[in-house]
């Protein structure tokens, strides 16, 4: 293995035990109360090792965060039909809140709005396909997928504001209901646009 590999897997094993170190501290002490001493010294690392890969303790939380949603993502994405994939995100959101919030802290809601969008969009084109496929026009595609996109998203972002009570099963039901039909006519309607020629 070259000496690139080896470093890049010495720094993807930081970042690894770093968080690990993260998440067992936030089971039990809010994320403004966590320390790099504590961290660095619970997985054997040293400050200068932590300041390398991150700047504080928020900016590993959101790495943290992102890693794994984008990872929960990718598997519903291809492993089960949205609605149980939107519903194991937000159950990963609930049981990890301190992460959430600390993210939502750290970056801000335009942050976390942008970082969800990225993630959810790739979901929404999957619903479109799940539903006979999208609009002949590669610009109604695209509109399409970020009107749905935006629309979901608006309802996690509330659900996350609200202080995730509402179960995600009620709150994905709900979107299916809204959903069932709707990506499919909206598809129906751009297409006859376009045939239109308008």
């Amino acid at each position: 293995m070259s000496d690139e590999g080896t470093e890049a897997q010495r720094h993807e094993s930081a970042r690894v035990a770093l968080a690990a170190a993260l998440k067992i501290r936030l089971r039990t002490e809010p994320l403004d109360k966590v320390t790099v001493t504590e961290l660095t010294r619970d997985c054997g690392l040293t400050r200068q090792a932590f300041y390398y890969h991150f700047p504080d303790v928020r900016h590993l939380a959101a790495w943290v965060f992102e890693t794994e949603v984008a990872r929960q993502v990718r598997a519903f994405a291809v492993e089960v039909g949205w609605a149980d994939g939107l519903v194991r995100l937000m159950r990963y959101m609930r049981d990890n809140r301190s992460s959430t919030l600390g993210v939502l802290d750290g970056v801000g809601q335009p942050g976390l709005e942008r970082f969800l969008f990225r993630q959810m969009r790739p979901v929404t084109e999957a619903v479109m396909d799940q539903n006979g496929g999208g609009p002949v026009r590669p610009q109604d595609r695209v509109l399409v997928v970020d009107f749905y996109t935006s629309a979901v998203l608006a309802v996690v972002l509330r659900w996350v504001a609200d202080g995730m009570v509402e179960h995600p099963y009620r709150v994905v039901g709900d979107l299916e209901v809204m959903l069932h039909g709707a990506v499919r006519e909206s598809v129906r309607r751009l297409d006859a646009r376009a045939r239109r020629g308008v």
